[in-house]
C-alpha cells in the first residue's frame, strides 16, 4: 500500500518536477500540494495524507509552519525541506521530531525517510510505530480539537448526542492534577441533565506514573494496557484472515490496519472499572511502567475514536506532566483543557512555557482555562501578576482553589470531597471552576423559565453576600 503524500513549497516548477520522478515510485502517491499558506490547511484536510513535504513558503517561516503542522497532524510523519538560508532551523525542527533534508530534494531520499519510523516513534517507545492520522479541522485556528457534536467517521455514521470532551494538564507534576481531574469527574457524575445523571469517563493518559485509581481505591486491572492487547489482537485476527504473518509484519502494516479497525461503541466496556459510591466509569493506566511501553500511537489513536462513538456525556482524561504524544493526542481530542499550576516559581514559568508554544501554534486560547491549585492568602504572586506574567485578556479567569486541610485528609482518605458532607472552600472553587467548563442543560433552562421576581431576588441576595 503506497503512502499519501503531500507537498508544500512556493516554487511550482520543484514541484512539478519531483511529482514527475515520484509517479513510478513504488511507496509513495503524491495526492495534492499547496503552493500557499491558506492552501495548507485546506489540501491537508480534505487529502488526509501520510506524510507532509514542507517547503518554502513566503508568508511563513518554515520552522513555524513546521510546529503548526506537527500540532495539527501530531501523528503524520513531517519533512522539511530547506534551503541554504534556511538550514538555521535544523535543531529546532529535530527537535520537534520532524526530519530535515536540504534542497535540492531526491524521490530515492523521500521515499527512504517515508520507509522509516517517524522520529517520535523513536522518542516514545524505541523503535517505530507510526501512527494514523488524528483527525483534524480546516485551519491552524481551529486545530485538531473536537467539536460538539463530535465529529463521526463515516464508517460509523449515526447520530450521535453531544459529549463534553476535557483534558486536564499540568507541565510540572505534584500540582494536584489528578486530585482535581477526580473532584471534577466526580462532580460531573453528580449533575443531572434532563432528568437524569451523567454518564461519566475519566481516562488516565498518565500510562507511566498514572495513579487515578490509587486516588479512589480502586484496583487497576483492567486497564490500558489490557484494551490495548485486546486491539491488538483483533489486528491479528483481520492480518491472518489475509494471509498476513502478524510476527513478520511490519510497523507501517500495523498501523494501516490499526486505520482500518473498526471498533464499536460498547468496546471500552470491558476494560472499565467502576467507582461504586459515585458511579463514575474509569479506564485506569498499566499496573506496571514496561506494560506502558507496549501502548503505541495507533492504540491510543483507536481508543480515542472509539471514546468518540461511546454514550458518555462527559470524558475527562488526567495526563502526564510532558508532552508525549499520549498527552498532544489528549489535548487535540479535547475541547476544552485545563492548565493545573501551583503558585510556585517553576509551575508558573511552565505554564507560561506551554501557553507560549500553544500560541505559536494558534491553539485556541478560549478553550483553555487557567487554574492555580493550593493558593494560599500571603503568595508570592497575587492572580492579577500571574495573569499578566501569562499575557491572558483581562477578561479572562484564572481560577484558583485554596490551600485546604479538607484536600489533604480527602486525598490520604481516597474519597472524593465532593462525596462528602461538608462544604469546604475548595469543593466550592472545583464546583465554579467545573461550571465554567461544562454548561448544564437543566441550569440553563431553569434559569429561562425562573419568574421576574426570583431572579431580582436572587441578584439581591447575590450583593449582599459581596
Amino acid at each position: 500500500m503506497k503512502k499519501r503524500l503531500v507537498l508544500i513549497d512556493e516554487d511550482v516548477l520543484a514541484l512539478t518536477e519531483l511529482k514527475q520522478r515520484m509517479i513510478a515510485s513504488q511507496f509513495l502517491s503524491v495526492i495534492g500540494e499547496a503552493h500557499q499558506i491558506e492552501d495548507v490547511w485546506k489540501v491537508l484536510q480534505t487529502e488526509q495524507p501520510d506524510l507532509i513535504l514542507v517547503g518554502s513558503l513566503r508568508q511563513a517561516e518554515i520552522g513555524v509552519l513546521c510546529q503548526q503542522i506537527r500540532f495539527v497532524c501530531p501523528q503524520v510523519t513531517v519533512i522539511a525541506t530547506c534551503s541554504a538560508k534556511e538550514l538555521h532551523w535544523e535543531p529546532f525542527l529535530r527537535n520537534l521530531q520532524i526530519w530535515v533534508l536540504a534542497k535540492p530534494v531526491q524521490p530515492e531520499q523521500v521515499e527512504l525517510l517515508s520507509m522509516q519510523p517517524s522520529p517520535s516513534s523513536y522518542m516514545q517507545s524505541g523503535m517505530g510505530t507510526g501512527a494514523p492520522l488524528v483527525p483534524m479541522q480546516s485551519s491552524p485556528s481551529a486545530f485538531a480539537v473536537a467539536e460538539s457534536p463530535v465529529a463521526t467517521p463515516a464508517y460509523l455514521a449515526k447520530k450521535e448526542k453531544p459529549k463534553h470532551l476535557i483534558t486536564v494538564y499540568g507541565p510540572k507534576g505534584g500540582v494536584g492534577k489528578t486530585f482535581l481531574s477526580r473532584e471534577l469527574a466526580v462532580y460531573f457524575r453528580q449533575v443531572p441533565q434532563n432528568g437524569r445523571p451523567l454518564k461519566v469517563l475519566a481516562v488516565d493518559f498518565n500510562l507511566d506514573l498514572g495513579t487515578f485509581a490509587t486516588s479512589l481505591n480502586l484496583p487497576r486491572t483492567p486497564n490500558l494496557f489490557t484494551w490495548a492487547q485486546a486491539i491488538d489482537q483483533q489486528i491479528v485476527a483481520m492480518m491472518q484472515r489475509e494471509g498476513i504473518d502478524s510476527e513478520t509484519a511490519g510497523p507501517q502494516e500495523w498501523q494501516d490496519y490499526a486505520t482500518s479497525l473498526r471498533l464499536g461503541a460498547d468496546e471500552v466496556e470491558p476494560f472499565i472499572v467502576v467507582h461504586e459510591q459515585s458511579g463514575l466509569h474509569i479506564l485506569t493506566s498499566p499496573r506496571e511502567i514496561r506494560q506502558s511501553f507496549e501502548i503505541k500511537d495507533y492504540h491510543l489513536y483507536v481508543m480515542l475514536e472509539t471514546l468518540k462513538q461511546s454514550d458518555y456525556d462527559v470524558i475527562l482524561i488526567d495526563t502526564a506532566p510532558d508532552t508525549s504524544d499520549a498527552t498532544i493526542q489528549a489535548l487535540f481530542f479535547s475541547q476544552r483543557v485545563v492548565l493545573v499550576g501551583t503558585p510556585v516559581v517553576d509551575a508558573i514559568e511552565n505554564i507560561q512555557r506551554l501557553l507560549k508554544l500553544l500560541r505559536e501554534a494558534e491553539y485556541p486560547e478560549e478553550r483553555i482555562q487557567v487554574c492555580i491549585n493550593r493558593l494560599q492568602r500571603k503568595e508570592m504572586f497575587t492572580l492579577e501578576e500571574i495573569r499578566a506574567y501569562f499575557q491572558l485578556h483581562p477578561g479572562k479567569t484564572i481560577f484558583s482553589i485554596p490551600d485546604d486541610d479538607e484536600v489533604k485528609r480527602s486525598i490520604n482518605a481516597g474519597m472524593p470531597i465532593m462525596l462528602g458532607q461538608q462544604r469546604s472552600a475548595a469543593r466550592d472553587a472545583i464546583e465554579k471552576l467545573a461550571k465554567s467548563i461544562v454548561t448544564m442543560e437543566d441550569e440553563t433552562a431553569a434559569k429561562k423559565t425562573a419568574k421576574p421576581k426570583e431572579k431580582a431576588r436572587s441578584s439581591m441576595w447575590s450583593w449582599l453576600r459581596r
